[in-house]
């Protein structure tokens, strides 16, 4: 690619494509001497209740930073997505939506089990 006056968007993206498909940027990270500098870190779970915010994408953005950032320092980066094991912001959500706001100590039947379980199912 040239330098020219013209700034072409589409041209810098095709060759910037070209470039990184001959690229194995898997292998040259394995073969970096600084490999057995392992960094795991675990992603949390997204939560089910709720509206995404500018927060959400704030704390993504800085993890996705921190990310390349050691990546590109030759760093081992080994990326897990989290889970919610607990299911607690479904359970609150669902306590919410039928009305339950002074905990569990206000379901006392069966009745009202069985419709907390097919809430958080439903949201779920």
């Amino acid at each position: 690619m040239e330098l020219t006056n013209e700034f072409n968007l589409k041209e810098i993206e095709q060759t910037t494509k070209d470039y990184l498909s001959k690229l194995d940027l898997q292998k040259l990270i394995d073969e970096s001497p600084d490999k057995q500098n392992k960094i795991m870190f675990i992603e949390g779970p997204p939560t089910l209740n709720g509206a995404p915010h500018a927060g959400h994408l704030r704390g993504r953005v800085f993890k996705d930073l921190w990310y390349r950032f050691n990546t590109l320092n030759s760093k081992n980066v080994v990326f897990n997505a989290g889970w919610d094991t607990q299911g607690l912001p479904v359970e609150l959500q669902a306590e919410k939506e039928l009305g339950i706001t002074n905990g569990k100590g206000e379901i006392t039947t069966q009745q009202q089990i069985e419709d907390l379980v097919a809430q958080c199912k439903k949201l779920f």
